[in-house]
């Protein structure tokens, strides 16, 4: 069983690098991102509307939303690497809206619901572990060997099965279907399936 969904990964991996390859306005701004930051990904809603974009044959436009890119520095308190890599991304792609955070700084500003703080990231990884849907946990980066590199804390399956799941690790239930609402995924892509669950809260 375990081989057999290590294998749908693989074949997920595969699909999502040849989407990328495939948009050609992504591929460039992953190429420019290596020769700003090798060690930052584009992350996120980017990479989600482009897969689920492709499984409703839709076209990705990148204007309508925002790019994150993430990259985990605990050197760098003061963001100023992040603001900078902002600024230089920005310049290049002035069409479109960047984010670019530090995820080693994440606990410095981002409460839980409660107001309390959270503990900091150990990881990307661990920090890509957090996002509110399972299906927006994904990063990439182009290395210097023209490979991508795919990190995927929770899989790829729900994103390439259109799976809108809640998960439970840091944001409430709350915020997630809040985020569900003001999103509209379900009326932007009619072939998800929302897959609800039982909550605390």
């Amino acid at each position: 069983m375990q081989e057999e969904l290590e294998s749908l990964d693989r074949q997920n991996i595969m699909a999502l690098q040849q989407m990328l390859r495939n948009h050609g306005a992504l591929w460039q701004c992953l190429e420019v991102l290596r020769s700003l930051h090798p060690d930052a990904y584009i992350s996120a809603g980017a990479l989600r509307n482009l897969v689920w974009s492709n499984l409703h044959a839709q076209a990705l436009v990148l204007e309508q939303s925002e790019i994150d890119v993430i990259f985990y520095d605990p050197t760098d308190p003061e963001d100023h690497v992040a603001k900078r890599l902002a600024q230089q991304l920005q310049t290049h792609f002035p069409e479109y809206l960047w984010d670019v955070v530090n995820q080693a700084n994440v606990h410095r500003w981002y409460t839980h619901a409660d107001g309390q703080p959270i503990a900091a990231y150990s990881s990307l990884f661990e920090a890509v572990s957090m996002w509110p849907e399972t299906a927006t946990a994904v990063v990439v980066r182009l290395c210097l060997d023209e490979q991508l590199e795919v990190v995927a804390p929770l899989g790829l399956a729900d994103l390439f099965e259109l799976k809108l799941r809640w998960n439970p690790r840091m944001v409430s239930h709350a915020v997630f279907l809040q985020r569900m609402q003001s999103k509209a995924f379900l009326q932007k892509w009619s072939k998800l399936r929302w897959v609800q669950q039982e909550c605390a809260d």
